[in-house]
């Protein structure tokens, strides 16, 4: 039974090892996870020994426990290598067969699939073509080199403050209105808004200070005029507007024959929300035509011929936009104070057509594409899945596990939510073996072995003693 005992020891010190080994072996491993071996002690049960005269029979190997600590995060500065700082698993699809890693390195395949090192596709939420995160609908991730269509303007908001303490131009001397001439407005601005083919158009508005009476500047009057152009062209005078004025946009300017907005402020200076019949808070641009340059003709070649490259005065291009060129500018929060004329805010919905140029991803695993045209396109979200006993998941290889009987279901989440951990971008996992305290293990394991076998050696000489007393 000695034999044996010792036997049981040695077997034991040899796993120890092995698993002491195979942790030093992968403290480079990104998303490795340490494993112990666990003991426990083994009797044989015996009809004549019990109660305190029972003796052990050794040793067994009951457990190789992974330590599922989290290891030390380095910054890789590569935007598809992810970390998980706290709970969670990357989930990996291997040709329908599900498995989930710390492994946070991945890469795009030729056909734009998000994948790791080891060739499973990383699976997460998809997005549809506005953005929106498709919740439940989970599918392998994929990154396409595709350009941006882009989008025309439909919506501007613009908030500004025009001076309190300007009057109104002379209606004497500047009784007209005129773009080219400063001194027809107290103010002007710009924008940039684009058409449906992503062309860019500066839009310019002009603002002028309404003076009813012009023997009699009261610095009271909180009326203005404004006028839109685009490409240099006033909007209110658009062919598409001819013969009819749009509702928003006021009676004939007293001052001249343009039609203008007009816009009344509160005596405090904020924007007057509810109007008197006649102002708008929304300059609605309605049916403008985009221009743009054309050329004369072409030559044999395929060349523009004609007098400077055949290029000639811009027309209109009504066969693209026209009836869906439409946009308003929303100048809701804009005031009259005493103060110098300045934008407090602008933003408009439109751009041009865009390259991809990188990915991020946001700490909740968003993936978002960033484009040439400063937009940025949500692609989808990275799924995470926990399980309730970690410690009962199969290592399969590869930084790899997969789901068993003892760990139970996947719980599949996003990054932050719950008890899942946040994902980092350009950064990844380190494994989490010590080396410091693998080698003491090592010089443990070492001492175990060579005591068992010591008690091997104590018994062969004692069974040689009793032969050598036969003889």
């Amino acid at each position: 039974m000695s034999f044996q005992t010792g036997l049981s020891g040695l077997r034991a010190a040899t796993s120890d090892l092995n698993i002491t080994a195979n942790n030093i072996a992968n403290a480079s491993t990104t998303g490795f996870k340490q494993s112990r071996a666990e003991f426990n002690d083994v009797y044989t049960a015996s009809l004549a020994e019990s109660g305190g005269r029972t003796i052990g029979s050794g040793v067994g190997l009951s457990k190789v426990a992974q330590q599922f600590t989290q290891g030390t995060i380095s910054n890789t500065r590569r935007p598809l290598d992810l970390a998980i700082n706290g709970r969670g698993f990357f989930v990996l699809d291997n040709d329908g067969a599900r498995s989930y890693s710390r492994s946070g390195i991945f890469g795009i395949d030729k056909e734009g699939v998000i994948r790791s090192n080891s060739g499973a596709a990383l699976v997460g939420y998809a997005a549809d073509e506005e953005g929106n995160i498709d919740v439940g609908n989970e599918k392998a991730l994929r990154i396409e080199a595709f350009n941006l269509p882009p989008a025309r303007t439909s919506d501007v908001k613009l908030s500004f403050n025009l001076d309190a303490t300007k009057g109104a131009p002379d209606p004497v001397q500047f009784p007209t209105f005129d773009p080219a001439d400063q001194r027809t407005f107290n103010h002007a601005s710009s924008l940039t808004v684009y058409d449906s083919e992503g062309l860019p158009h500066v839009a310019t508005l002009y603002y002028r200070k309404d003076q009813p009476d012009p023997g009699l500047e009261t610095g009271l009057n909180n009326d203005w005029f404004v006028w839109v152009s685009i490409d240099g062209t006033l909007v209110n005078r658009n062919p598409a507007n001819s013969g009819s004025t749009p509702s928003a946009v006021a009676p004939l300017d007293p001052n001249g024959d343009d039609t203008a907005f007009r816009i009344s402020f509160n005596t405090d200076g904020s924007l007057d929300n509810t109007p008197p019949a006649g102002f708008t808070t929304e300059l609605v641009i309605d049916d403008w035509v985009p221009a743009e340059q054309i050329q004369a003709g072409l030559d044999s070649n395929a060349e523009p011929d004609g007098p400077n490259g055949g290029a000639v005065t811009p027309v209109f291009n009504g066969a693209v936009d026209i009836g869906f060129s439409d946009f308003k500018i929303d100048i809701a929060g804009s005031t009259q104070f005493g103060d110098d004329f300045n934008l407090a805010s602008l933003r408009q919905d439109g751009y041009g057509p865009g390259q991809l140029v990188g990915t991020e991803v946001a700490e909740n695993g968003t993936i978002f594409a960033r484009y040439t045209n400063g937009q940025s396109l949500v692609l989808g979200q990275v799924l995470l899945a926990d399980f309730p006993n970690q410690q009962g998941l199969t290592p399969i290889g590869g930084s790899e596990w997969s789901e068993s009987f003892v760990s139970g279901q996947p719980i599949p989440g996003i990054a932050g939510a719950g008890a899942f951990g946040l994902l980092k971008s350009g950064a990844l996992e380190d494994s989490n073996v010590d080396l410091s305290e693998e080698l003491v293990d090592l010089i443990v394991a070492q001492r175990n072995f060579q005591a068992n076998a010591k008690t091997i050696e104590t018994n062969t000489a004692i069974t040689q003693t009793v032969i050598n007393l036969r003889s």
